[in-house]
This record gives C-alpha cells, structure tokens and sequence, in this order.
C-alpha cells in the first residue's frame, strides 16, 4: 500500500472540509450472498440512525459499498468531514461493532477469527490496510459543512415562510432587504 497516513483523511485525499475514504477487499467464495445480506442490514442502519444530526455529528457525508469482478471484489467509499481517527471511532459506535463485523467476516482481509471480538482498533486497522488514495476526489461542496448547508435550507424555508405571509409585504419593501429579495428571486 502506498500513500502517505494524515489524521484528516488516513490514507484519502482531502477537498476542502470532506475527506475520502477507499478501501478494497476481496469477498470470500461462497459468501457472496451472506456479503449483500450483511451490507443491506449496514445501510438499513444507516438510514435508521435517527435524525440527520445524528450524521452530521460524526461527519459522514456519502458512504457506498460497490461489488464488481462479477461479485468477487468490494470497494467501500466513504466522504466525511472530521478527522479520520474520531469518523471511525464514531462510525463504528452509529452502526454498531456487530454490524461492522457482520460484513467484514465474509471478506478474506479481515483475519480475525472471533469476530464477536473484533474492536474499534480491529476496525481502524482492517480499514487502513485496505484504504487506498483515489487518484482524483472532488466534493461540489467542498468547502461547506453539513451544518451551513442545514442552516441555509432552513433559513431558506423561513424566509420563504415570510415572502408567502402579506403582512410582511410592508417590512420587505425596505430598502435594507434589497439584497435578500434579489438573492430569493434567483
């Protein structure tokens, strides 16, 4: 494995506030069902995971598990916004120890053989031996956090709140809104 260790990103690439992270493994013969099984129990947990604050918290932005090699290979790529190190750690403790295992076992990187046993260091490492660097990570919001993205859409919602009530007709027509009714009319 090549590439330099950061505490942002591990071994990924950084855009801004998102890190990367790419990690590929080879899916253990005959397990390839128990394998998709096992992802789809990981991202029902995901989407449980109760509100999106939640997510934000520990920075995940995407996550995707992708099968190819005729379902001999996976990739698993993720983008977040904190330190490798505490996304992990946090990662691990959202979808839980067992979920993590649960895939992990049916492929052949990861070695250890009680995995009611594994730990978050287990995870760290099993992750770090098969992250690789993308050759190239562009994030279209790169430079803004899950948290200003959240802000503006709310801010967007109240104003719209706002331009839709008539009794602030009045207070819009001050010449201090100017620039705000400009930037609603876009």
């Amino acid at each position: 494995m090549t590439g330099t260790t950061s505490v942002k990103s591990g071994k990924g690439r950084v855009h801004g506030v998102v890190s990367e992270l790419s990690a590929l493994m080879t899916v253990k013969e005959g397990h390839i069902d128990e394998m998709k099984a096992a992802i789809k129990v990981f991202e029902d947990r995901l989407r449980d995971a109760g509100t999106k604050s939640t997510l934000q918290r520990i920075g995940l932005r995407s996550l995707r598990f992708v099968l190819f090699d005729d379902d001999h290979r996976l990739m698993w790529l993720t983008s977040f916004e904190s330190e490798w190190d505490p996304y992990v750690d946090d990662a691990v403790a959202l979808v839980g120890l067992p979920v993590w295992a649960d895939w992990l076992q049916h492929t052949n990187e990861f070695t250890i053989e009680d995995v009611d046993a594994a730990t978050n260091a287990d995870i760290k490492a099993f992750l770090q031996s098969g992250q690789i660097e993308a050759a190239g990570f562009w994030d279209y919001f790169g430079d803004v956090t899950q948290p200003q993205v959240t802000k503006a859409l709310r801010v967007d919602r109240a104003f719209q709140q706002v331009l839709d009530d008539p009794a602030a007709q009045e207070a819009l027509a001050h010449p201090a809104l100017a620039p705000l009714l400009q930037q609603a009319a876009d």
